[in-house]
């Protein structure tokens, strides 16, 4: 039978693991955040273990995507999308929460990009948590320096988000969306065979956020009715492109 003096340190141990436990879960954040603002441990963080498996399951698809084919590269939002309804051929290199670290990261693994005859990139709304508009821009830059400019790239603008459903993720605003696709547009307008597209637009409700009937509830994802909207945009754009490439 254990010993009250026992039971009385084995009590106080269990005490002290909860409430270290509890101030590790309230802290995390904030250390978090705090490794961010160090510039720690940020690509820990953007390069997951989802996607290393995603980039391997690309790798295999590289080499047997066919000449001319359009080329989708970016987060969720083009995983999500169902790009043989923009064009085709077309191959799908989308993965879920990936950012412009992970672009630039993984655009030099697909050799199927040299042979495109066309690259749409979008991406840049989960840098948010990470980085300034600024910064964010810096990258696309980059991304677009890896791609041979014989290559027509068409960035797609930053879809609109509800911020009232996703205030609680902090740094993502429609104010910031929208500063940085105007960033965006200008400077694709200076640079040979580059181009920009937004859908946004046709995404608003009355109060200019992602109406409710157009994503799956968390005030970011498109739903089927979504997608068609950006789908149809980004169809005309790329039969445009294409038809400019065939003069």
């Amino acid at each position: 039978m254990m010993k009250p003096l026992t039971k009385r340190v084995v009590l106080f141990y269990l005490i002290a693991l909860h409430l270290v436990t509890a101030l590790l879960l309230v802290q995390g954040d904030t250390i978090s955040r705090a490794g961010r603002k160090l510039g720690l441990s940020v690509r820990q963080q953007e390069i997951t273990d989802h996607y290393r498996l995603m980039v391997a399951f690309h790798t295999r698809v590289d080499g047997n995507v066919p000449d001319g084919a359009v080329i989708f590269i970016g987060d969720s939002l083009v995983q999500g999308l169902a790009v043989s309804a923009v064009a085709s051929p077309a191959v799908n290199f989308g993965i879920g929460r990936d950012t412009t670290v992970g672009v630039l990261r993984r655009i030099p693994l697909y050799s199927s990009i040299a042979r495109a005859g066309l690259v749409v990139v979008a991406v840049g709304l989960n840098d948010m948590r990470f980085r300034s508009n600024r910064e964010i821009l810096a990258n696309l830059r980059a991304v677009d320096r890896l791609i041979p400019r014989r290559v027509p790239v068409l960035f797609s603008g930053i879809l609109p988000i509800d911020e009232d459903i996703c205030a609680r993720e902090g740094k993502r605003s429609m104010q910031r969306i929208g500063e940085l696709n105007t960033r965006l547009k200008v400077w694709t307008e200076t640079v040979d065979n580059r181009y920009f597209v937004d859908a946004g637009q046709d995404l608003l409700d009355a109060r200019g956020l992602l109406a409710a009937r157009f994503h799956i509830g968390d005030g970011v994802h498109l739903n089927s009715r979504g997608n068609e909207i950006w789908i149809h945009v980004l169809k005309e754009q790329v039969a445009r492109l294409r038809r400019k490439k065939e003069k």
